[in-house]
Order: C-alpha cells, then structure tokens, then sequence
C-alpha cells in the first residue's frame, strides 16, 4: 500500500481532471482551498458517488426538510475514517515528505466541497420558504461548527458558510432573522410572566432581579451572535451586528412604552421590573463590549471608511476567517469606544430617568406626611432638661414609618446597584426638604434645636445606616445645622460675631491673628455650610440674650 499510495502522490493531473465531480470545482477558489491529492481523491470517489446518489434526484432521502440528514451522513464518514486517516495515511504522507499537509483536513476539506455543492444546489429553491432555510441555515451552522471543535477542522480552511454568504442567501438569512427574532421580543413582552424573574426565590441567583422577558432577550441577542460568529469575512458579522443593534434599540422602545403605562405607579411591581430589565441589558453590552470578538468587530468598523470599501479589501486580498487572528494587541488597544457605545448610553439615560422617578416617588410620599412635623412649634418646645430622655416627635412618626415602609418595599424590588442610587437619591431629596422647609422656615429655642437634632442623629440618620457606615454624610446640611442650632449660647456668641465681622463690615485692617470665619466653622464640623448660610442658621435661635 505504501508504494501505491507514493506512486499516486507523483500523479499531478491537470486541473481539469484533478475532479470527476464538477459540481464542486466552482468552490476551489474559495479562500484556503486547493486540490486535493489524488489518493485522497481516490477515497472520497465511492463517497461522492453514494452522496450523489442519495441526496439528489427524486430519492426519499432527498428532503429538503431534512437537511440534517446529509450533514449527519458526512459526520458518520468523517467518524469511520478519522483512526485509518491518522493511523495509516498521515505516516505515508510523512513518508512522502508532505509533513506540512494534515490527511484528516484534507480528507474533511473534500467532503466539505460536496457539501457545499450541495447547499449551493438546494438554497436557491429555499429562499422561497423561510422556516425551510432557517433550519437549513441551523444544520448547516451546527455542522460547521462541530467538524472544526470535534474534528480539529482549521478555521482557516474553507467550509460550507461560505454558500451562506452569497448574497441572495445572506440578505435573505438576515431578513428572516429579524423577522423571527422582532416575533420573539413580542411574544416576550407580551407574555403573562414577562416581569416575573425565573429565580426570585433564588437570592444567590437573583442578584440582578432580572424579569424574565429582560433575560430572554438577552438570550435572543446571544444566540445570533453563535450564529453568526464564525461566518468567513468580517463584513458579514458587522451586518449581523448592526441587525443586533437595530434589535436592541427596539427593545428600548418596546420598554419604553411598557414605561409610560406602569409609570403612574412608579413604586409598583412592573415599572421596578422594567427598571432592571433595562439595567440587566446595560450590565450585559458592557461585558459583551470587552470580549475579543466585539473589540475586533469594532476594529473592522472603524478601520474602514465604509463596508463597500472594506469589501473591495477583502476580495482583493482574499482574507479568511483566520483575518481577525492577524490584529495586533495594540491595534485594539488603540481604538476608542466599543461598538454598544451609543447603545448603552440611551438605555443609561432611560435607568437614571426611571431611577429618579422612583427616588422622586418616595420622596414625595414622604413629603406628603411631613405637615405636622413642618409645623411643629420649634420655638417653644421645653428644655431637654425637663425629659429623662428624648423621643422622636411625636408629629414625625407616620414621616419616618412611610419612609421606612417605601425603602424596604423597594429594595425587595430592584437590584442592589439600582437600590443603591435611589436611596442616595432620597436622601439626597430630604436633606434639601428638611433644611429648606423645616429648618430654614422655623425658628428654634434650646428645646427645639435639641428635638431636630435627636429626630435627625438618633432617627432619620439610622434608617439609612442600614445601607451605609456614615448615613449622616449624605445629610450634610441639616446636620451642619443642627450643629449650629444645639452650639452653646457662648460659643454660638462669638461664631456669630465671627461670621457678622467677615461678611457685614471692613476686614481690610484686620490683623493675621483675626479669626476667619470658614476655619471658625471648621474647628466646630461645619464644611458645607457657606459662611453667609452658617449666619442665617444661627439667626433661626430664639435664645440670643436682650441687648
């Protein structure tokens, strides 16, 4: 056989003759594509011959519903040879002196042709019935990808994806996948459980909260990118994700609208769950964004002035899939921006409107219990002296109780990042409503100033420690003024001559040893409050002795 076999290997038949089969001979200019040896040739006669007999002509087997069939029938061939291709043909090309040439892929590369003739004969009937070229579509991805992972295939050699790029068939393919795929987001956002996350009663899982319809289009997006990752040139996969990015921003616009009817509720299940549908879409692009694949996609965008141009390039210079694998490190570090950029950017501006419209909303509850306690007669409420020990007010407990009640109702609704904002959000909206309409708006006698300062330090400010170790930080204002409000009447004497010195008379013969009035306000904790508000505050006591 060894003799045989180097005897064949001398055969150089003309190009003409290389094939008896000349429905694959339009395929040898494929990029990575050449001859194949004559006694390899030899081994896939009888096989061509069989698969022409079977899968063509009026033959049972000749379905084009069930394109798996053929695809399965290469697969079991390409099993049965694989021991006699590595154990017996690749000595003798070693023999021969053909190191460099792998008898397996070649073997592969042979079958592949005759596949490909194959798709290239059927498609063009396909085109005409959408489901019929879906799945044919699907086998043949599927074929395509388990030869090159099972059967150590190269991506560099030519394969039967290279039919599905032809372009009658390419623009058809993408039409029909986003019919199907705009079928899908409709069917998910029309579904009964569409705001319900498959893992509520899962903590460990359910970190992000996501609604089931949020995790299946992510699902949706992922699915196509599998499709469409190991396609030839980079043209084709660019096209593929721009329909992805068309896909995502009807999303947005679906969840918008979904928005505009759950948002009179803004703290109710559904307006929350869109909130982190939105969030999962933002959390995911960012990661998709820092994968190679996306990064070189990114860099084939930008890279060219147009697709048209890049397509020249590529026909010109013939690059195979084996392209983006020749990019250099630097080159990608090099780019600025990800391909989901402007993508992100409008699903972020719709989760800051939606997370201040929550913030907003328990606000405002808040607010709405808060007349009592705005009311309160500050100026003449007896000295903590005369208690054992202070309480909260009285007219503040139904305030704080709400407050207390939406913070925890929310945060079993939306995901920790999110919660995280909005009570930042709120906090931020009561120190500005607290200072402006409690403080700023009453006036405070010893009893009075004591009283704010317990319902703020030992009250307001704990309901937020539960979220972080300095609550009162996020209240600066109206603990700065309480400072100011509770300073003993002698310090609180010369703070205001201080402050009165600096903003309402002649500093310009001040010695260097004249107190300045923000290192005064200082040396007492106050850092946010401006001279001229720490001077309005300490206006606010009723306690200043008669002069």
């Amino acid at each position: 056989m060894d003799t045989l076999f180097g005897q064949l290997l001398k055969l150089q038949l003309p190009d003409n003759l290389s094939s008896d089969d000349k429905s694959t001979l339009e395929y040898a200019v494929l990029p990575g594509c050449r001859h194949i040896l004559l006694p390899l040739q030899l081994l896939l006669k009888p096989l061509k011959k069989r698969f022409k007999y079977h899968f063509y002509g009026k033959k049972q087997t000749n379905d084009p519903s069930k394109p798996e069939w053929y695809f399965t029938q290469v697969l079991n061939w390409i099993r049965d040879h694989v021991d006699f291709l590595d154990q017996t043909v690749q000595p003798m090309l070693n023999s021969a002196g053909l190191i460099n040439l792998d008898a397996r892929v070649e073997f592969i590369r042979g079958l592949m042709l005759v596949i490909t003739a194959k798709l290239s004969h059927d498609i063009p009937e396909l085109l005409y019935d959408e489901n019929l070229l879906s799945h044919t579509i699907e086998e043949a991805l599927l074929f395509d990808r388990e030869v090159r992972n099972l059967y150590g295939y190269p991506a560099s050699q030519p394969g039967c994806l290279h039919v599905l790029t032809e372009s009658d068939c390419f623009e058809k393919w993408l039409n029909v996948e986003k019919k199907f795929a705009n079928e899908k987001i409709e069917s998910l956002l029309s579904s009964p459980n569409a705001w319900t996350s498959q893992y509520k009663d899962i903590s460990d899982v359910d970190e992000l909260r996501v609604p089931e319809c949020g995790e299946n289009f992510m699902t949706l997006l992922s699915v196509i990118t599998d499709r469409y990752k190991n396609l030839p040139f980079p043209n084709h996969r660019i096209r593929f994700l721009e329909l992805q990015l068309d896909l995502i921003d009807d999303f947005r616009i679906r969840l918008l609208q979904v928005k505009k009817e759950e948002a009179k509720i803004p703290l109710g299940n559904n307006h929350c769950a869109i909130l982190n549908a939105v969030n999962y879409v933002i959390v995911e692009l960012q990661k998709w964004a820092d994968e190679l694949f996306f990064l070189q996609l990114q860099y084939f965008k930008t890279a060219h002035q147009s697709l048209e141009s890049f397509d020249t390039a590529l026909e010109e210079s013939m690059v195979s899939t084996a392209t983006t694998d020749k990019i250099d490190d630097s080159q990608l570090d090099n780019m600025e921006g990800t391909v989901f950029d402007d993508t992100v950017k409008l699903y972020q501006i719709m989760r800051d409107e939606m997370v201040k419209h929550v913030a907003l909303a328990i606000a405002a509850d808040v607010k709405s219990m808060s007349r009592q306690y705005r009311q309160e007669k500050w100026f003449s409420l007896p000295s903590h002296k005369d208690f054992i020990i202070l309480g909260l007010s009285t007219s503040a407990c139904e305030m704080f109780q709400t407050l207390k009640d939406r913070l925890h109702h929310v945060k079993q609704l939306i995901c920790q990042s999110l919660f995280t904002t909005v009570w930042q959000k709120v906090a931020e909206a009561l120190n500005t409503f607290i200072y402006d309409e409690v403080i700023l708006n009453n006036r405070f006698n010893e009893g009075g100033a004591a009283q704010l300062q317990y319902d703020m330090t030992r009250n307001l400010f704990p309901m937020f420690g539960e979220f972080t170790q300095r609550p009162d930080n996020f209240f600066k204002d109206v603990k700065e003024a309480c400072i100011l409000l509770n300073l003993n009447l002698g310090s609180a004497i010369l703070m205001r001559d201080i402050l009165f010195h600096a903003l309402h008379e002649d500093t310009s013969d001040d010695s260097p040893t004249q107190p300045k009035p923000r290192a005064a306000l200082n040396d007492i904790s106050v850092y946010r409050l401006t001279p001229g508000a720490a001077e309005r505050i300490l206006n606010l006591r009723t306690d200043w002795p008669k002069s």
